[in-house]
């Protein structure tokens, strides 16, 4: 998506004022962005949090100069702090393979426990509970703090580990119907590809982290963006 103006010029071609000055037009091309940087309370109106059990709920904060969505898992360990994406104003699904949704996250990991699955991040399915079994979805997960790319239709899964992740992380998935592509770092080539148990329910963006054994966890969101095909006859 863009915004353009009525005339189009190529390099070196004169143009006028009259052609400078006209209203812009809003340019779709074939994708959509939805954006979203976390920089007050109305943005956090657009996440649900009914499945959090933490004792802390999610807020907008300020950490070093820096805005973000600050989860926290606190409460005991089994608890956990989470978000995922509204549609019409409640907890709902949002996208699937066939709009090909491609999702970008910039995040900050503070120090994971070193036991069980701690964080999970990107595309899964609205009514899944957080760190159940086989959900399903395109996401990454932390796990006794290992970093995965994980795929799966709900009945299986496929979990392939990256390594230890960095404290701040730009994490990207392109999910489609035979296959699910994560990115880290400014990767333009997929650094893990996986064409099993890949999901084709709807699904929406959640983040989470778990209090655990080990202590409470914490996951930080600068951004969120999510680019989809649009429908065109």
């Amino acid at each position: 998506m863009a915004i353009r103006h009525r005339t189009t010029k190529n390099t070196l071609d004169v143009g006028t004022a009259d052609e400078w000055n006209q209203d812009h037009l809003i340019h779709f091309g074939a994708f959509i962005d939805h954006v979203d940087v976390f920089l007050n309370t109305n943005n956090l109106n657009e996440w649900d949090v009914v499945q959090n059990t933490s004792t802390t709920n999610p807020t907008i904060s300020i950490s070093g100069g820096f805005v973000m969505v600050r989860l926290t898992g606190d409460g005991g360990a089994g608890n956990f702090g989470t978000i995922r994406h509204k549609i019409l104003n409640v907890a709902g699904d949002i996208t699937n393979h066939n709009a090909q949704p491609n999702l970008h996250m910039a995040l900050e990991f503070p120090n994971p426990t070193a036991d069980n699955a701690t964080h999970e991040m990107g595309l899964m399915a609205n009514a899944g509970l957080p760190f159940a079994a086989n959900q399903d979805g395109a996401f990454f997960r932390i796990d006794n703090q290992v970093l995965y790319a994980v795929s799966s239709d709900g009945a299986g899964e496929t979990a392939t580990p990256i390594g230890s992740p960095d404290q701040f992380l730009i994490l990207r998935v392109i999910h489609t119907a035979t296959s699910d592509l994560f990115f880290i770092g400014p990767s333009v080539e997929p650094d893990i590809i996986h064409e099993t148990n890949v999901s084709s329910s709807d699904l929406t963006i959640k983040f989470s982290c778990a209090d655990r054994a080990g202590g409470n966890n914490f996951l930080n969101c600068q951004a969120v963006s999510l680019t989809c095909l649009r429908q065109q006859s």
